[in-house]
């Protein structure tokens, strides 16, 4: 049994304490990633309300709720907070462009930011305290994560949604101004809402996932402030979330314990931002094969084959080496890689119906290999990096490279001129043209004095 099992004052206690009392001024870093966070998921959100997952959740809740314009594909529908979470998650992460959270491995602001941006609409909440509380609702997932990954991510939970609720559920709380009681109660609330399996990967519900956590975690923080109980160590407790969900090969959340005792502020959130719009496992390996064809000089129709090792866990995550539709697209390394080769980059236009029938990429594929690096087992620390090693093999030779930090990480993030340039690709790919300032507004959140309006802009 855990040393925190059944206490009320082990690792649950603190955490929620923490987003209770945690002091609300932030790092300029720390607001500054988290309003990059804010830009880059809306330019996802709008660029993903179109696809065709967000237009079946759009129809199934109008059917669900009786209101017909809820399936309509543009207009504001006015949906309860709950539900509207429900939408921009899911659209957020339907194109697989969002961003990433290590070492949770999840979409973290695919969660956080629909739940506040649909809370927002009810509380009339300002920007700064919508960046206030995504910036602890980030710190709350690293903090889980470092506790059961990777042995909790391996055993093929979806972090981006069991780790979410709880996030998005602190993320709410801290915005809805609880006490640490009914924070304590909120994430033990989410656990009970969390769940989801890395088997969706390359279907509509994985997207869908990231739209349920949102919901699920909104939903949480308000069952808590009206008085919802729950119990008082559900991460830690036994028969909880460590204990069924991580298991032996996890850290255990004493050291996530001490760090929280030595937390007087928020860290800057270690979020990254996409370059490409596929599997976060594929962006090491065609970072590698650009480069390569670049340095090298390699054309297309000289490449004998291309060989990849990576991690167990990017195996197990791209489980399509033939996909036969854009989902299972966005989780092939051979497409991904095919793709990158002959276009020279992977937009947002790579994965369309019309793309993956493409005679050129589809006779490219049997040229790409993938194997697991027996140095990265799917079982490896989660505060330990992947890499990528990949090797173009030509008729005259062949050439390697590793790549740890792909671009997009915060070792080598986006310029600002990428992320406008992506927001603005974005809105282009969604048939919209945002007007003048559009961008700016979302980048610089933290000055709006009611978010709602921003949030109203989506629909």
């Amino acid at each position: 049994m855990s040393a925190y099992a059944n206490n009320p004052g082990g690792f649950t206690q603190l955490l929620a304490q923490w987003i209770a009392d945690v002091r609300h001024h932030h790092s300029p870093e720390a607001v500054g990633v988290a309003e990059r966070a804010m830009a880059d998921t809306v330019a996802c959100v709008i660029a993903g309300m179109g696809d065709e997952t967000v237009l079946r959740v759009r129809r199934g809740l109008s059917a669900l709720l009786h209101r017909g314009s809820i399936a309509e594909s543009s207009g504001y529908p006015d949906l309860e907070a709950p539900w509207a979470a429900l939408v921009l998650g899911t659209a957020a992460h339907a194109l697989d462009y969002d961003d990433v959270l290590d070492p949770a491995a999840s979409h973290i602001s695919a969660v956080l930011i629909p739940s506040l941006l649909a809370l927002s609409k009810d509380n009339e909440a300002s920007g700064s305290a919508l960046v206030d509380a995504y910036i602890i609702g980030v710190q709350a997932q690293m903090l889980l994560a470092e506790a059961v990954n990777m042995s909790h991510y391996t055993k093929g939970w979806h972090t981006t949604s069991t780790l979410g609720a709880p996030a998005a559920a602190a993320a709410c709380a801290r915005l809805l101004g609880l006490d640490a009681e009914r924070c304590r109660h909120a994430l033990s609330i989410a656990c009970s809402l969390s769940g989801g399996f890395k088997r969706q990967f390359g279907t509509n519900t994985k997207p869908f996932h990231a739209g349920l956590a949102a919901k699920n975690g909104l939903i949480a923080a308000r069952m808590a402030q009206a008085g919802l109980t729950a119990d008082p160590a559900p991460f830690e407790g036994e028969r909880g979330f460590l204990d069924l969900m991580a298991g032996q090969g996890s850290a255990g959340f004493s050291l996530a314990a001490k760090k929280l005792e030595a937390l007087p502020a928020a860290p800057v959130p270690a979020v990254w931002q996409k370059r490409y719009p596929c599997c976060a496992s594929t962006h090491r390996a065609i970072d590698a094969v650009l480069e390569l064809k670049r340095v090298h000089r390699i054309e297309s129709e000289d490449i004998v084959r291309i060989d990849t090792i990576v991690s167990e866990a990017a195996v197990r995550n791209l489980m399509y080496d033939r996909p036969i539709n854009v989902m299972q697209a966005r989780f092939s390394m051979p497409y991904c890689l095919a793709a990158a080769v002959l276009d020279g980059d992977l937009t947002l236009s790579t994965f369309t119906p019309e793309a993956l029938s493409r005679a050129d990429i589809r006779s490219f594929l049997p040229r790409v290999s993938m194997a697991a690096d027996p140095a990265q087992p799917h079982d490896m620390p989660a505060t330990e990096k992947s890499w990528a090693n990949v090797t173009i093999t030509t008729a005259s030779g062949s050439c390697t490279m590793k790549v740890i930090n792909p671009k997009g990480y915060p070792e080598h993030p986006l310029t600002e001129a990428e992320l406008e340039a992506k927001f603005q690709d974005c809105a282009s790919f969604a048939g919209t043209q945002p007007g003048a300032g559009v961008y700016s507004s979302w980048r610089n959140i933290s000055a709006a004095p009611d978010a709602s309006t921003l949030y109203r802009s989506l629909w």
